[in-house]
């Protein structure tokens, strides 16, 4: 790219339009030609498995000491993740065509046939935070959706997104396609954003994929439509009815396996009929890994340790660390209360073996995600078979929960006469 990176209402002008023309380009690409880009973009990820280490090294080695560790972990590329990226990349690629998908079909009164079917929403502007390996995520996504995407990480990434990109645009390249069906933003300069994002006339969504504090600040800025999640404020309920076993072993993953990640639980709601021993059982697997505990008097009074949270507010806390919400409930309907009031309407669970608990919970809570006996953890694109993510909504409209191609798409009328009229 020939333009000058520092003339921002340029080359804000310039990624736009760019991805403006190659969306127009992209979306009548087969889904075999849009597949050999993805598998190209797999063999590349691992031929350059070194210079990608080496690269991800310049921002990790830049990056310690300036931000948490939490950050740093996410920032961090390595074997595992790397191929965690090219193995997505394939999985993508052998999706079915996303486009190829009739979603209604009928015959009207006049004759004409009239179909409803899946098209690419056009132009994307997706901006994360500092996980290197969702440079390829999202633009994996994208182009499987026939979307162009314009990217935008972290300063924190930049070396590494920056070569990522580099494989990608290489691939497009290298198969025929326009390489401007994936752009990377090389300026980490916040107002080249504010301008980005009010280019409605050639950009169709924004995707914010990071800290409640940036999605906040992309909706209130935004001229275009914004999918997002503010926060991951999880709840799991165990009612008396559960397998305290099977308690146990479930809080202790939704909130250790990877505290720093937006399906973590955030709080534990525990049925008060059930007894000090179950209490025990279900807690002893989180104070073995030093768990900060935070609850009302209640809680305080039934559990040894718990501190005082404060404002009932404080329930809408995410920790996204070693540290967690503690409330005791009455009963099912006492908890869906409680997650109505302060949910974030990501993922909640329930942990019961009584039917009815589990039908009222799954009738009466509204989240994207809801599951009976299982970790909140599981909320992701790639455990719901969607392949990797460009992020989860809780918006209602029009995706939500894990987004994958599907939820990259929007459709068309397409109507087929044989020259009817309107009277």
């Amino acid at each position: 790219m020939n333009t000058d990176l520092n003339n921002l209402d340029v080359y804000a002008s310039e990624l736009a339009s760019k991805a403006r023309k190659a969306s127009s380009e992209i979306r009548t690409l087969s889904n075999e030609q849009r597949s050999a880009v993805l598998r190209a973009v797999a063999k590349e990820l691992r031929a350059q498995k070194a210079e990608i280490f080496a690269a991800n090294k310049l921002d990790v080695d830049a990056a310690r000491g300036k931000i948490s560790d939490a950050m740093l972990d996410r920032l961090t590329v390595n074997e595992s993740r790397l191929e965690t990226m090219a193995k997505g990349a394939e999985e993508i690629a052998d999706f079915a065509d996303p486009l190829a998908r009739t979603l209604e079909k009928r015959t009207l009164p006049n004759g004409v046939e009239i179909s409803r079917v899946a098209v690419p929403i056009g132009s994307v502007f997706f901006i994360f935070e500092s996980r290197p390996n969702v440079t390829i995520d999202g633009a994996c996504l994208c182009f499987k959706s026939g979307n162009a995407v314009i990217l935008r990480g972290g300063k924190e990434s930049m070396n590494s997104s920056k070569f990522l990109a580099g494989i990608f645009r290489k691939a497009l390249r290298d198969n025929g396609v326009s390489e401007d069906a994936v752009q990377l933003v090389e300026n980490s300069d916040h107002a080249l954003v504010t301008k980005l994002l009010q280019m409605n006339e050639s950009i169709d969504l924004v995707i914010p994929r990071g800290g409640e504090r940036l999605i906040r600040a992309v909706t209130e800025q935004s001229r275009i439509p914004v999918i997002k999640h503010f926060n991951g404020i999880c709840h799991i309920y165990v009612d008396k009815s559960a397998n305290i076993d099977m308690a146990a072993s479930i809080v202790e993953n939704a909130k250790t396996q990877r505290p720093s990640t937006c399906n973590t639980m955030e709080t534990l709601l525990l049925d008060s009929h059930l007894s000090d021993e179950s209490v025990a059982k279900i807690l002893k697997p989180l104070r073995d890994k030093n768990v900060e505990m935070f609850g009302d008097a209640a809680a305080m009074a039934r559990v040894e340790g718990v501190k005082d949270i404060g404002e009932d507010s404080n329930y809408h806390h995410e920790y996204l660390a070693l540290a967690m919400s503690l409330k005791f409930v009455d009963n099912v309907e006492e908890a869906a209360d409680h997650i109505e009031k302060y949910s974030s309407r990501h993922t909640e669970a329930v942990i019961a073996e009584d039917k009815a608990i589990q039908e009222y919970f799954l009738s009466h809570v509204d989240s994207s995600s809801v599951m009976v006996n299982a970790s909140t953890r599981l909320a992701d694109g790639g455990v719901y078979g969607l392949g990797a993510e460009v992020g989860i909504s809780t918006d209602k409209l029009h995706a939500r929960g894990p987004m994958g191609v599907e939820s990259l798409c929007t459709y068309k009328w397409i109507l087929k006469g044989e020259g009817q009229v309107r009277t």
